[in-house]
C-alpha cells in the first residue's frame, strides 16, 4: 500500500511539472489526514527531509483546538526532522470578504512571506480526487461553465500577480480519500480532525457529507472517478478559453482614471459568450487584489450573467452593483468597472460665494468667483455669468429631478434630463456632473457649457468670472458633453 500510494504521488509530481531545486518545497501542513499523507509521501520521495518545509498556518479562530492542531503538526515534524514553520495570522471576523475568504487571504499571505524568506518558488497543497469531485459539483451548482468543470488545476500561481513567482502544485489529485486513509493506517500515523468540516452551513461540507455518499451508494466510486476525469479532460479546453480571454482582455480593456473600461461593446457581441464572461471576470479581478476569482470559492456566475445582459442589452445605459464594493455601468458602447458610486455623498449643496472660494468636498470641487468684469472665460472649466441673475441663491450641487437648462443654441429652456439624453451622457454619469444652479434652473454645467439665461452679455450690469478646479478625478465626467 505504501509503495503504491507513493508511486501515485510521484506520478502526481510529474504531472505537476515539479522539478526539485536548491530551494525547499513548501508543504501546506494543517495536520489533517490529507496534508499528513502528502508530507510523509514527499518525505519518502525527495532526497532528504530538508528538501521540504512544512508550513502550518494558525488562524486563531478555533481557540484551544487550533492550538492543539499546531502542536500536533510541530511535534510530527520534529520527530521526523522535517523543517517546520508555524505562521500565526490574525483574521478579522468583520472582514468585508467574509470570514472564510479573509482566512484564505491570510493563509496566502503567510505562504508568500515564508517563500520569500526561504527563496522557495513552489508550494504543495493536499487537494485529493474527492476534493476535485466536490469542487466540480459545487461549481456546477453555482452555474459555472467550462472553467468550473475543469475544477482544481494541478499547477497554478498562488495569485494572478505572476511576478510573485510562487507556484502551487497538487500532487494528490489522483489519490482518493480512501487511499489517503489507508496509507496513513499502513504507516501507523495519526492526524487531527477539523471540527469545522462538520458545519453543513458550508456548501462543500453539505456536498461532502450528504451528496457524495448518496452518489457512491447509487453509482459507486466510478462516479467520483468520472467527475475527476471530466475535470482532467476539460482542463486543456479551459486553458484555451483562458488564453482567448487574455487576448480579448488585452484588446478590449483599458484603464481610465482608476476605473476599467471595456469597449467597443458592438465588437464584443461577436465574441463567444464564454470569452465575454472571461473578460467580465478579468475586469473584476484587475480591480480587486489580483487573486483569480475562481480561487475565492464564491459564486460569480450570476454576476457574470448580469454583466453580460447589461453590456449586450438594448438599453444604452444602466448600472449594476457587484461584490466587494465594485460596480459596473453601461455608457452606450462601453462598460465601465469601478468602485460603487455613492450617490448619497453627492447630495451636498454649497452656496456660491461671490466673490470668494466655494468648496464642494464630496465632489472634490473648488470654484473661485471674481467680480473682474474684464476677465474672459477660457475653456470648459471657466465661465462668465450675470451676477444679478445668479443672485444670492446660486448653489453648487449635482442634478435633481425637475432641473431645467437653456442651451446656448436653443431658443428656450428644456429639462436637463432631456439635454443629457440628447448629448448621450450615460445615465450613471449624470448624477456625478457638478452644476451651478438657482433653484431648478441650471446656470452652468461645470466642465461643459453655460446656460443662455445666465450668460453675461453686453447688457449685464455686473458680471462674475468663475473658475472651477476639480481635485477628485472620480467626479470628473469621462467626456465633454459635445462628444
Amino acid at each position: 500500500m505504501k509503495k503504491t500510494f507513493e508511486a501515485k504521488v510521484r506520478k502526481g509530481l510529474e504531472k505537476c511539472a515539479y522539478k526539485a531545486g536548491p530551494a525547499p518545497l513548501l508543504v501546506g501542513f494543517s495536520g489533517g489526514a490529507d496534508s499528513t499523507a502528502l508530507l510523509l509521501s514527499l518525505e519518502s520521495l525527495l532526497p532528504e527531509p530538508r528538501s521540504l518545509c512544512a508550513v502550518h498556518v494558525e488562524h486563531g479562530l478555533r481557540g484551544e483546538a487550533s492550538e492543539k492542531d499546531a502542536a500536533h503538526a510541530g511535534s510530527l515534524c520534529r520527530r521526523r526532522r522535517i523543517p517546520f514553520r508555524c505562521e500565526r495570522v490574525r483574521v478579522s471576523r468583520t472582514a468585508r470578504l467574509g470570514l472564510e475568504a479573509a482566512a484564505r487571504e491570510s493563509r496566502r499571505s503567510a505562504f508568500r512571506n515564508v517563500a520569500e524568506e526561504m527563496g522557495a518558488d513552489t508550494l504543495a497543497l493536499a487537494h485529493s480526487k474527492d476534493d476535485q469531485a466536490e469542487t466540480v459539483l459545487m461549481r456546477l451548482f453555482e452555474g459555472a461553465g467550462v472553467r468550473g468543470v475543469s475544477g482544481i488545476r494541478r499547477r497554478t500561481p498562488l495569485s494572478s500577480k505572476r511576478e510573485e513567482g510562487l507556484c502551487v502544485i497538487r500532487p494528490l489529485l489522483d489519490a482518493s480519500r480512501a487511499e489517503i486513509l489507508a496509507y496513513l493506517e499502513a504507516r501507523g500515523v495519526s492526524w487531527v480532525e477539523d471540527e469545522t468540516n462538520e458545519d453543513e452551513d458550508r456548501l462543500r461540507n453539505r456536498i461532502r457529507r450528504k451528496i457524495m455518499p448518496a452518489i457512491r451508494e447509487s453509482l459507486g466510486d466510478a462516479a467520483v472517478n468520472g467527475i475527476a476525469r471530466s475535470a482532467e479532460i476539460s482542463t486543456p479546453l479551459a486553458s484555451l478559453v483562458d488564453e482567448m480571454t487574455a487576448d480579448a482582455g488585452a484588446g478590449f480593456i483599458c484603464e481610465e482614471d482608476g476605473e476599467l473600461a471595456v469597449f467597443p461593446l458592438r465588437k464584443m457581441k461577436k465574441l463567444p459568450r464564454a470569452i465575454r464572461a472571461g473578460v467580465w471576470r478579468a475586469a473584476i479581478e484587475r480591480l480587486e487584489d489580483g487573486t483569480p476569482a475562481r480561487s475565492r470559492r464564491r459564486p460569480l456566475g450570476r454576476w457574470i450573467e448580469s454583466l453580460d445582459a447589461l453590456a449586450m442589452g438594448e438599453n444604452p445605459s444602466g448600472a449594476l452593483s457587484l461584490p466587494r464594493g465594485l460596480g459596473a455601468r453601461r455608457e452606450y458602447d462601453r462598460l465601465v468597472f469601478g468602485r460603487r458610486w455613492l450617490d448619497s455623498m453627492l447630495l451636498e449643496e454649497q452656496a456660491l460665494r461671490i466673490p470668494g472660494k466655494t468648496l464642494h468636498r464630496s465632489l472634490g470641487l473648488e470654484v473661485n468667483a471674481s467680480l473682474d468684469v474684464a476677465r474672459h472665460s477660457k475653456g470648459l472649466w471657466e465661465a462668465r455669468l450675470d451676477a444679478e441673475k445668479l443672485g444670492a441663491n446660486a448653489r453648487l450641487r449635482t442634478r435633481r429631478d425637475g432641473d431645467r437648462f437653456h442651451p446656448l443654441e436653443r431658443k428656450k429652456e428644456r429639462k436637463l434630463k432631456d439635454y443629457f439624453i440628447e448629448r448621450k451622457i450615460p445615465k450613471p454619469l449624470r448624477s456625478r456632473i457638478p452644476l451651478l444652479a438657482v433653484e431648478e434652473r441650471v446656470a452652468w454645467i461645470i466642465g461643459h457649457c453655460v446656460s443662455a439665461e445666465f450668460a453675461s452679455g453686453r447688457n449685464a450690469k455686473r458680471g462674475v468670472a468663475l473658475k472651477a478646479l476639480l481635485g477628485n478625478e472620480a467626479a470628473k465626467p469621462a467626456r465633454p458633453l459635445n462628444g
